[in-house]
């Protein structure tokens, strides 16, 4: 865990200086792993400066028969992301970066607000992220585990399911995205039904919370798929449906 803000904001300029540029290659490639797990499929808007967001506007398609899926990177160690900066750590290559994203109500306001905001939201080496005033289905941040100029996803069989510190004063959910949960891939007709598990218990105090991949479960209102480990996507902290959240979250990992 890095405590240095400083440190934090000069590796951010760094490696958001290098992702623009890939940036302007896989705009129309990649997309975010939103929704979030509403009651219902909903529009995902995300923050579309975001390297790891090409679409603002993302919507559930109909199953392709044709979408071409790369093969899955296999992380070389267990450690995703540490807080030091906007984009993962190198276990996963090309590491992918942070977003954030929200419904669309026209009052709400989330921080960070933009991706360019991220630094100043990393706190003592963890991520900050408040919001309020989404009345459809709320927000949050997330990660695409890898940032490939296309969507690719990640092999975590070797894996027991994924840990990360947490705080705050509000409930919020964690979701892992896949292959079958995402539109990209061609799998779902009603996407983005992920792999979810509802956090009621976090506190001012920051606490390690570790999930089995048998704890992850789809809510039900998606296209029904299993769990493919050798297929993860990305990763989404959220608001526990369409009401205010605030809570921090840092040292994300895979358990071995």
């Amino acid at each position: 865990m890095q405590s240095d803000v400083s440190k934090g904001m000069s590796y951010f300029s760094a490696r958001l200086a290098t992702r623009l540029v890939v940036l302007a290659a896989s705009y129309l490639s990649a997309g975010c792993i939103g929704p979030q797990g509403a009651a219902k499929a909903c529009p995902c808007t995300c923050d579309k400066d975001s390297p790891a967001a090409a679409s603002s506007d993302a919507k559930p398609t109909a199953a392709r028969n044709d979408a071409p899926v790369p093969d899955p990177v296999v992380p070389t160690g267990p450690m995703i992301w540490d807080g030091a900066g906007i984009s993962n750590l190198p276990t996963i290559e090309p590491p992918g970066s942070w977003f954030v994203y929200s419904d669309k109500t026209a009052g709400g306001v989330k921080k960070p607000a933009a991706v360019e905001e991220f630094a100043s939201a990393i706190e003592n080496g963890a991520i900050h992220t408040t919001g309020k005033g989404y009345t459809e289905w709320g927000g949050g941040i997330g990660t695409n585990l890898c940032g490939a100029p296309l969507l690719t996803p990640v092999d975590g069989t070797k894996f027991k399911g994924l840990r990360f510190k947490a705080s705050g004063s509000t409930p919020m959910k964690f979701l892992v995205a896949t292959v079958d949960t995402m539109p990209e891939f061609g799998r779902c007709k009603k996407c983005y039904d992920h792999f979810t598990v509802a956090i009621t218990n976090l506190s001012k105090e920051m606490k390690t919370y570790e999930f089995k991949w048998s704890e992850l479960k789809q809510l039900g209102w998606g296209d029904k798929a299993k769990l493919d480990t050798k297929a993860i996507v990305g990763l989404n902290w959220t608001s526990k449906d369409a009401v205010p959240w605030d809570f921090t979250i840092d040292d994300v990992a895979w358990i071995e």
